[in-house]
């Protein structure tokens, strides 16, 4: 046998070497009982901090371990000769000289080193730093209990179900209807409870709905714990996974028991009434015609007040959902920018720019949720349209499903147009669905701008207009129900299926901007509707700040101006007063309209940044009494959802107002206007 030589060892030596070195984990050597550290690789320093550890014990390297069973765990592997292994373990580390201890979260393991007669010499330490992962998981613990809570506080019934069909998580509603136990509810076989003469419908048609992976609806009998047959109107969506797969559904049930013997009493009376209209006489025939007209009419405007009703009660729930939206992404946004801008790390930078995109979107969305709810103020504003129209097609490939296709011309100079975006973008979306219900079979959706002039029409003044066309190959319609299609209530939509109320909508939001709306259709031939909004010369565009590149350096002018922060939302209060202080402003906070209150009074802050959705007092309550007392005191409303006329009614016309989520710079040009005058 040929022993290697010397130059084959040394090499083989500096290879594992490199390897040891730029291992991702951490990795470090020790020797004897005392654990004297032999070697240590970089990322065992990264993890530890640069201070001396080769030829020094543990005791001696670490001396801010002495008591935490640590050094411990370390003999006992070194006598019993037996690995352990350690899972996110917490351990505190002062990682550079006279700095505070800081918790770490560990995966490791001691392993044994040994010589040829199994004596133990050594330690070998090997391991991963996991305190992000451990933040991130209890993030989520945080989210789910998070949902469970508002899940629970919710009256009607609530799912989610896996693959298999088993349920994961119910809610209290859940397991209230049924009379049973939480645990009992997750695995009770719903269909025990189905009436028997709907079940065999009902499970087929939920195994056809969970097949398609789109959202389905279920109406059937179920017996609730009191032994009451009650109708339930089930919807349940799709659930999918970060990497895009099909991982179950979640639901949601709502009672229709009303409904339903309203519904079978409306039937009874029809019958009753077709069979008295059958007995009369042809004299009769006439009057009962007009009767039953008369009926109609007034069923079809009984359905159109039940449908705003109910769309009221779906605003005021989405501005709701809003302003809790908006209440967590103003941290979560404000954090991703701060680090953004402070870090050196040009990988960590690019992660947080791509999770501020991400954040943006998101409130982007609180945005259109507020807009249909109708909470933010109109505002008649130039408008980029083709990128209004850009930004919305992934939402309006959704509202048409995949049988219609959708194609889009956008002119290069279509430019602006004065209109309010998000009532825009309702228009669009409604012109939207009304030609997917014209195209039941399916059909090409096309959207289009250009720019054209008109010298000046009954309802349309002289000048330049961008004009938005959408086109759909459905079935069109009759020159008698053209000439109705906007007015408010008509619609050839059966009873139940549509309010008559969408075109007429369309219609008022292009006469708010001063446009109009023009309909082309022909029986067969689809339609054409025509949305046209002033346009705006590039002169008379304002460049939006909301594109700049991220600064954030303290303001000379912000020294020595004190700003008071009222928000009930901890997370909220913290990013504000980081951001501000790194502006240099002199930041005090209050957690509630009490205390900020009392806060006014004591402190004589030159601007307060006040909340509006808060507990107990709300913002406008609070601004009507720092006025009685300080009635120059800047104040500068940050809300997420509130009805501009009860701020309006606080502070006047003119309301300074900030909706979360926004920018540091954004906050920051909010402040301005209102600093001392010395200042400005």
């Amino acid at each position: 046998m040929t022993l290697p030589s010397g130059a084959e060892l040394l090499s083989e030596f500096r290879r594992l070497r490199q390897l040891f070195d730029k291992a991702p984990g951490f990795m470090a050597a020790t020797r004897g009982p005392d654990h004297v550290f032999e070697l240590a690789n970089p990322s065992y320093f990264e993890l530890v901090g640069e201070r001396e550890l080769i030829g020094k014990s543990v005791k001696e390297a670490f001396p801010d371990l002495e008591g935490t069973g640590f050094v411990e765990r370390l003999d006992k592997v070194y006598a019993s000769g037996k690995a352990f292994t350690g899972r996110s373990t917490p351990i505190w580390l002062r990682r550079t000289a006279g700095a505070e201890l800081e918790q770490r979260f560990l995966d490791f393991v001691f392993q044994p080193i040994t010589d040829d007669g199994g004596k133990v010499t050594g330690l070998f330490v090997e391991g991963f730093d996991m305190t992000h992962r451990h933040a991130a998981e209890e993030a989520l613990r945080e989210s789910e209990e998070r949902f469970r809570l508002i899940a629970d506080s919710a009256p009607v019934p609530m799912w989610v179900t896996k693959l298999d069909r088993k349920r994961s998580f119910v809610n209290m509603a859940y397991a209230e209807f049924l009379g049973v136990s939480y645990d009992e509810a997750c695995d009770y076989d719903w269909r025990a409870r189905i009436h028997p003469e709907d079940v065999e419908r009902v499970v087929s048609e939920s195994l056809a709905g969970e097949a398609t992976l789109e959202p389905f609806a279920l109406e059937a009998r179920y017996l609730r714990h009191d032994d009451q047959w009650r109708w339930l109107r089930s919807v349940s969506q799709p659930r999918w996974d970060s990497d895009g797969e099909h991982v179950g559904f979640i639901g949601v049930a709502h009672d229709i028991t009303e409904a339903k013997e309203a519904e079978h009493k409306l039937r009874e009376i029809n019958e009753t009434l077709e069979k008295r209209v059958a007995e009369r006489t042809a004299d009769l025939s006439a009057a009962l015609d007009r009767l039953q007209s008369e009926v109609s009419e007034r069923l079809r405007a009984e359905e159109a007040l039940r449908q705003a009703q109910k769309m009221e009660a779906v605003g005021q729930l989405t501005g709701g959902i809003a302003h809790d939206f908006n209440n967590l992404l103003t941290p979560i946004m404000g954090g991703l920018e701060l680090i953004a801008m402070r870090t050196t790390d040009e990988r960590l930078k690019r992660m947080a720019a791509a999770a501020l995109e991400s954040a943006r979107r998101g409130a982007k969305l609180t945005g259109q949720l507020l807009a249909f709810s109708r909470i933010q103020r109109i505002a008649i504003a130039p408008v980029p349209v083709n990128d209004i129209v850009a930004n919305m097609k992934e939402l309006l490939r959704h509202s048409i499903g995949t049988a219609i296709k959708m194609e889009t011309q956008l002119a290069e100079d279509a430019g602006y147009g004065l209109c309010d975006a998000n009532q825009l973008e309702n228009a669009i979306l409604n012109l939207a669905i009304n030609a997917r219900d014209a195209m039941p079979d399916g059909g090409t959706l096309g959207i289009s701008t250009d720019r054209t002039a008109t010298k000046g029409e009954p309802d349309l003044a002289p000048g330049d207009y961008v004009r938005i066309s959408i086109t759909d190959t459905g079935q069109g319609m009759e020159p008698e129900v053209l000439a109705r299609a906007t007015e408010p209530f008509f619609s050839t939509k059966p009873l139940g299926k549509g309010t008559g109320l969408g075109l007429a909508q369309v219609y008022g939001i292009a006469r708010q901007s001063g446009g109009t709306v023009r309909i082309s259709s022909q029986p067969g031939q689809g339609t054409i509707v025509r949305l046209l909004v002033p346009a705006v010369r590039p002169d008379q565009v304002v460049a939006r700040s909301d594109d700049a590149e991220l600064d954030y350096h303290a303001d000379p002018a912000a020294e020595g101006v004190r700003i008071l922060v009222i928000d009930d939302d901890q997370d909220v209060r913290a990013f504000l007063s980081a951001a501000l202080e790194g502006l240099g402003y002199s930041v005090f906070e209050a957690e509630d309209g009490v205390s900020g209150l009392k806060k006014v009074n004591e402190l004589s802050p030159d601007i307060v940044l006040l909340d509006y959705a808060m507990p107990h007092m709300n913002g406008a309550d609070v601004a009507r009494q720092v006025r009685q007392s300080h009635p120059h005191l800047p104040i500068i409303f940050v809300t997420g959802y509130a009805e501009s006329g009860q701020l309006e009614a606080a502070l006047g016309g003119e309301v300074p107002l900030l909706r979360k989520p926004f920018t540091v710079a954004q906050l920051g040009a909010a402040i301005a206007p209102h600093l001392p005058a010395e200042k400005r």
